[in-house]
């Protein structure tokens, strides 16, 4: 018989759970923006489950990568449109 592959929450879950240690030791001011990351990545679970990748960590860091930038593009998009580069021509 085959070993059961838990579901990408659960595992997702389990990993989170790995890193109350890391959490623990951070500055306690930090500790509210590690739990919002590890939250974003609970954005992307179905696509990090599809990934199907052999570390349940290789998801959630894609999906933290991947909001990151998404935020990174629109705040650049929003100052592009605050101050848009002059006209070199």
């Amino acid at each position: 018989m085959g070993r059961t592959v838990p579901s990408f929450r659960i595992a997702e879950a389990q990993e989170v759970s790995e890193w109350k240690p890391f959490r623990k030791a951070l500055p306690k001011r930090d500790r509210g923006a590690f739990d919002q990351m590890l939250n974003s990545a609970r954005l992307y679970t179905s696509a990090s489950s599809a990934a199907v990748r052999t570390s349940r960590f290789e998801g959630m860091a894609m999906a933290l990568v991947f909001h990151h930038y998404r935020l990174l593009a629109r705040a650049m998009g929003a100052f592009s449109e605050i101050a848009p580069e002059e006209d070199h021509r």
